[in-house]
């Protein structure tokens, strides 16, 4: 998994830089879902590449918790 993962870091910064628990990479993977969504809604250009986004999005889900 990419180190600037959207969804990793929000995870992250929730648990203070050590391990984060599952219900926080949950919480980034929701936070990252619902920010693609509304800008397409909305017809926003995405910050990033779009499809770049969405890679992360999926990657994030792939992850297994320990």
């Amino acid at each position: 998994m990419r180190k600037n993962n959207f969804a990793l870091l929000t995870a992250l910064q929730l648990s203070g830089g050590s391990k984060p628990k599952l219900w926080m990479l949950k919480a980034g993977i929701a936070l990252l879902s619902n920010h693609i969504k509304q800008r397409k809604r909305l017809g926003l250009p995405l910050l990033e590449l779009e499809e770049e986004l969405e890679e992360e999005l999926e990657e994030a889900k792939r992850i297994k918790p320990d």
